[in-house]
């Protein structure tokens, strides 16, 4: 019989996962019994940690040869020699005495037995042939990670063999980490989307249901879980599973027996990059917050994926100003610290109202705010909306005075619609600015505007004009010696109040505006389901 490729491979597999229980268990047994003091039971776990050992190095001298085949005779002579080192451990753990009956120490026993039966079964006797390896050297038991509670990391162990998760988990507790366990990649798929908060994946290649490289797959392919690392741990240790976990996104690569060592380096160096990851995570995500608070969010992205903004013509977007009346004589009055925190006050108010509107805030100037509707995103109700929002404006204004406010202002409202140009300007700190004449024309309504007061261009009111009841003032001469038509909007129109009795807001106001839109309104101003506010 001649044993190759794929077959020699799962020989290898099968031999050596008793092997790892039997090194795993003694190990840890060494570590209590040299805390306690057990130099007696110390000195024979170290006879069975070193039998098996001696067992591996003859697994591994006899099932990895040069030419990826092992003959019959190869076999017959690692069956033999097996023998020794296996009944080795089996004496050991009877020289145990009554320490022999633990949990751990049967592991080893049932262990040992199974790589007899393992050998009786898959070795068939042959023609002796002598196998030379160089006994193992006696064992050092691996210090124990007396600041467990130190350790920080909620680990996932997935293996369809129960001793196998059992020996790595309590491995991993002794670190000081937090284990789950999942028996094959299916119920370990479940765990990582219903619990949120594991930091890596110790998994396993050979398992029934779903197998170590089709787990894998799943976990990178799920945005959701990609960033979690893994680091395959199995028995097969062939070069093709290492370089094939590896490409499908494996953060490491660990083969069955594990040295504890080097387990402990391994999880520690892929949790900290893990951590490193996420502090990064966390940095961009805070630099995108920041970037949307000074850019609209559509702008942002482009921003963040191109590198640049390209410059945007909007046929049709309304613009509002709005300035503080008596501003400047304030500013004579008050002190620095008071003025800029009345202008907060307000300035935090306003930002409230557009964002319930769906409106963009594009800057302040000194006590002026400046405010858009219809961009980035386009939408035909944006005239509508802005007056909405200038309602809701003067009230702010006027509830802020009567609640102590520092400075009691009054503020104009000026608006107007039109085309516009917008886009980014600036490398350091960038900024999102609209151009063109609709941007003067609308700061002419504001400066030409009254205290309390929304005015609005002739363009604007042909616009809002069948949702609000809008006083004509008549040809007006701007500061730049123009006169054009402009508009007080006084409230909403009396016919779309008829039946609300104070109900915001007003359902005939809605069902007019789903007509006109197609949807229903962001937000209504309470106070003007009451009646004309001037």
């Amino acid at each position: 019989m001649t044993v190759r490729g794929d077959e020699l491979k799962e020989l290898r597999h099968n031999l050596r996962t008793p092997i790892n229980h039997i090194l795993g268990y003694s190990e840890m047994m060494m570590e209590d019994a040299g805390e306690r003091g057990a130099d007696s039971m110390l000195g024979e776990l170290r006879k069975i940690h070193e039998a098996g050992k001696h067992s591996l190095a003859l697994i591994n001298a006899a099932l990895t040869p040069v030419h990826d085949q092992v003959t019959d005779a190869e076999l017959s002579a690692l069956h033999e020699q097996l023998g020794v080192p296996v009944r080795a451990i089996l004496d050991g753990t009877g020289a145990l005495g009554a320490e022999g009956e633990t949990a751990d120490v049967i592991k080893i026993r049932d262990a040992a037995e199974r790589l007899l039966a393992l050998c009786e079964g898959v070795l068939e006797a042959a023609l002796p042939g002598p196998v030379l390896v160089e006994p193992a050297s006696s064992p050092t038991p691996v210090p124990r990670n007396t600041n467990a509670e130190r350790r920080e990391g909620r680990l996932l162990v997935v293996d369809d063999i129960e001793a196998n998760r059992d020996l790595l988990s309590r491995r991993l507790e002794r670190e000081g980490y937090t284990v789950a366990k999942a028996e094959n990649g299916a119920q370990a798929l479940d765990l990582l989307r219903s619990v949120d908060g594991f930091d890596l994946v110790l998994l396993d290649i050979m398992m029934p249901v779903m197998d170590g490289y089709q787990t894998l797959e799943h976990i990178k392919a799920d945005t959701a879980l990609r960033d979690i690392p893994v680091i395959m741990i199995t028995a097969l240790d062939d070069i093709g599973s290492v370089v094939r976990c590896i490409e499908m996104g494996a953060e490491d690569y660990l083969p069955k027996p594990f040295d504890p060592v080097l387990l402990r380096a391994r999880i520690g160096a892929s949790l900290e990059k893990k951590r490193l990851r996420d502090e990064e995570k966390k940095q961009r995500k805070v630099a995108e917050s920041l970037l949307r608070n000074i850019l609209p969010a559509e702008v942002a992205e482009e921003l963040r994926e191109k590198g640049s903004v390209e410059p945007r013509y909007f046929e049709d977007v309304t613009i509002l100003f709005t300035d503080f009346v008596g501003f400047t004589l304030s500013t004579e009055n008050l002190a620095a610290e008071e003025l800029v925190q009345a202008l907060n006050r307000y300035f935090t108010a306003f930002d409230r109202i557009v964002e319930s509107y769906k409106l963009e805030k594009l800057k302040t100037i000194g006590d002026s705010y400046m405010l858009a509707g219809g961009l980035p995103v386009r939408s035909p109700s944006h005239p509508v909306d802005s007056v909405l929002a200038a309602f809701e404006m003067t009230q702010a204004v006027k509830d802020l005075a009567v609640n102590g406010g520092i400075a009691e202002w009054q503020i104009r409202l000026g608006i107007h619609t039109g085309p516009v140009i917008a886009g980014v300007v600036g490398i350091r700190k960038f900024a999102f600015d609209i151009w063109g004449e609709t941007v003067n024309y609308a700061s002419r309504m504001e400066s030409s505007g009254g205290p309390g007061r929304i005015n609005v261009s002739e363009r604007t009111y042909s616009r809002v004009k069948d949702f609000f009841h809008c006083e004509p003032r008549g040809k007006v001469v701007t500061k730049d010696k123009r006169e054009v038509d402009m508009f007080f909007v006084n409230g909403i129109l009396p016919k779309l109040l008829e039946g609300a009795d104070g109900i915001s807001p007003p359902p005939a106001f809605v069902r007019r505006y789903r007509v006109y839109f197609q949807k229903d309104p962001p937000a209504f101003p309470a106070f003007l389901a009451k009646g004309a506010v001037s």
